[in-house]
């Protein structure tokens, strides 16, 4: 199973658009970064986490085949307004079983609230349509009826949704577990309710948790980097990436002032000299 980071940065990107800042001027490729979203793969399975708008960038920029699925954690648009570009896996699906198009959409996995702001604001994808003009075959499946001992299977992946806060807005981490590897995928978060916490420590040791953590300064609805690390101090996974990164630090900045200050999260430091990790993520990191 492999975890691909097919974007790290923020709602902005880095560059940001007609900014002259130093890390939009930066010629390391490790502060290039697009919209945050990664793809979970097997030998059978491609889960996709979130769909921004640089999705058809990504696609083929990482050599994209195939999505069985999408994992939404929200419904702001660097996370969902790439969905169009799906429409392409559904050519592929007609082509591949033309049969089973009709009852075998792509599903997409979301809560409540990110499920109703697609349907509103891509309502054409569920309306009758007159012949010509290509449309995404999805189908939505709500995450509620989902919980710890009723994980979403995906494959020979099982899935479990993590409820978080960005800002007020209800969003979803989640926890992809085959066999017995297991990750955790929680970004766009600013406040972690402690049964959130329970949930992620009743899984034992994760091999890769991936969170959160904007910049150094506060923010109302995401994580600073010592928030990231607070909540991931509680985690301990064996290695910890940092993502959905802004422009105010450099990668090689990032990993200078987790060095510098790691001293404060003694569960994270002792993983380290144990030979786990606490890092930047960036765009085209992949984690085995």
């Amino acid at each position: 199973m492999n975890l691909t980071f097919l974007g790290s940065g923020t709602s902005h990107g880095i560059p940001v658009i007609a900014c002259d800042c130093p890390v939009c001027k930066s010629s390391d490729l490790h502060d290039k970064r697009l919209r945050a979203s990664v793809l979970i793969s097997d030998a059978q399975t491609n889960v996709l986490i979130d769909c921004g708008p640089e999705f058809r960038i990504q696609a083929l920029k990482f050599n994209i085949k195939k999505i069985d699925s999408l994992l939404l954690t929200h419904a702001h648009a660097d996370h969902l307004h790439g969905i169009d570009d799906l429409r392409a896996f559904s050519c592929l699906r007609m082509k591949d079983n033309p049969k089973k198009l009709t009852t075998e959409p792509l599903k997409i996995y979301g809560n409540s609230e990110a499920l109703k702001d697609l349907k509103s604001r891509f309502d054409y994808l569920f309306r009758p349509v007159l012949q010509g003009g290509g449309r995404a075959l999805v189908k939505l499946v709500n995450t509620s009826s989902y919980n710890r001992e009723k994980p979403i299977k995906i494959g020979k992946l099982n899935i479990y949704k993590i409820p978080m806060y960005h800002g007020t807005l209800k969003t979803n981490g989640y926890v992809i577990q085959k066999g017995k590897k297991i990750f955790a995928y929680l970004t766009d978060v600013s406040r972690m309710p402690k049964n959130s916490i329970k949930l992620l420590q009743s899984f034992g040791k994760f091999d890769h948790l991936v969170i959160d953590g904007l910049r150094l300064r506060p923010h109302s609805t995401h994580f600073s980097y010592a928030e990231a690390l607070e909540v991931a101090e509680q985690i301990n996974a064996k290695h910890t990436w940092l993502t959905h990164l802004c422009h105010e630090v450099s990668h090689e900045d990032a990993k200078k002032w987790i060095k510098d200050n790691i001293t404060s999260y003694p569960n994270l430091e002792k993983t380290i000299k144990k030979g786990g990790s606490v890092e930047p993520a960036f765009d085209g990191l992949i984690l085995n």
